[in-house]
């Protein structure tokens, strides 16, 4: 009988019958690459800070300093870190306003400053949205309200002191608002031309606006009268007999009858007398005249009405103070 040697192995193993060793391929997948974040959830640094307002930035505050002598930076009580320039870039790109209202609000800080030569500063922003916001609304038809003023401040001031800078600015320049077309013109010019640079910057004297000043040549203590004709200067002149001062008497009673004579001559020469113009021969006067009753034919006396005693004391009358 034949021995068997070792186990039997079946030609065809069954595929239910689970193999420990047999190894199996591990099949690799593609693992994701860790991506950047989208475009649209990254922060976008701002390449340009002035929002393409640079120039006409620089030029204000370096205006705006000169005159007043103000920090760049706003005080701390605003909370806020904002310098001047961007400050005043990011007005010019809110509001989208014509340059030629930037140039008169400095027109108007200039007229400040005429009129309080000895004024500084503390805070140029707040010197230029006041005059930036009064410039608008004297040039532009459709002007913003004092409340987007305070979204283009950046809400470095409430709405309540929009309203304030905007009365307060007023009253210093006493209304005078208005910019005429050829000084403006003419300002725009020497500012892009003397303040283009880091200085030193000059100091401008603007023709006053108010209509009531004469001009530098003119007399303010001429007499306005259009009768006056200049003598020639090298004339020969005669001194004139000096005037006795006449006084005029207080009140002077009418007179009951009229002028017997037509012909009236009077011997005062001051322009200020009380006696009446004579009357020109054949000339009917019909002016009217103060008689009195008894001169008068149509009219009767009218009998004394006695007043009672209490209506004497009517009136009040001050008594001397003892200090």
């Amino acid at each position: 009988m034949a021995s068997v040697h070792g186990p039997i192995q079946a030609a065809h193993p069954s595929p239910f019958r689970a193999v420990h060793n047999v190894s199996h391929p591990r099949i690799t997948y593609p693992q994701p690459v860790p991506s950047a974040k989208p475009p649209s959830t990254q922060p976008v640094a701002r390449q340009d800070e002035y929002y393409g307002h640079e120039h006409a930035s620089l030029l204000c505050t370096r205006f705006i300093t000169h005159l007043f002598a103000c920090p760049e930076l706003p005080p701390s009580s605003s909370g806020s870190k904002v310098k001047l320039q961007k400050f005043i870039a990011y007005a010019l790109h809110r509001t989208k306003l014509h340059p030629s209202v930037t140039f008169a609000a400095l027109v108007l800080l200039q007229r400040l400053k005429a009129r309080f030569p000895t004024a500084r500063g503390s805070s140029g922003h707040r010197l230029f949205i006041s005059a930036f916001m009064l410039a608008s609304k004297v040039i532009c038809d459709d002007t913003y309200s004092n409340k987007s003023w305070s979204i283009v401040a950046q809400g470095m001031f409430q709405l309540r002191e929009i309203n304030q800078m905007e009365r307060e600015m007023c009253q210093y320049l006493e209304w005078e608002l208005n910019v005429d077309p050829s000084t403006l013109s003419e300002f725009e010019a020497m500012v892009r031309k003397d303040f283009a640079g880091i200085g030193p910057f000059p100091t401008y004297i603007l023709p006053s606006t108010k209509k009531s000043t004469p001009p530098p040549s003119a007399n303010p203590f001429a007499y306005p009268s259009s009768n006056f004709t200049p003598s020639p200067p090298h004339a020969h002149r005669h001194p004139s007999p000096p005037r006795t001062a006449q006084a005029l008497p207080l009140y002077s009673p009418p007179s009951d009858t009229p002028e017997a004579s037509p012909s009236y001559s009077s011997s005062s020469t001051s322009p200020a007398s009380s006696a009446p113009p004579p009357t020109p021969v054949g000339v009917e006067d019909l002016s009217a005249k103060i008689v009195s009753a008894s001169s008068s034919p149509g009219y009767s006396s009218v009998e004394h009405v006695p007043v009672p005693p209490s209506k004497t004391k009517m009136f009040a009358f001050a008594s001397p103070a003892v200090w």
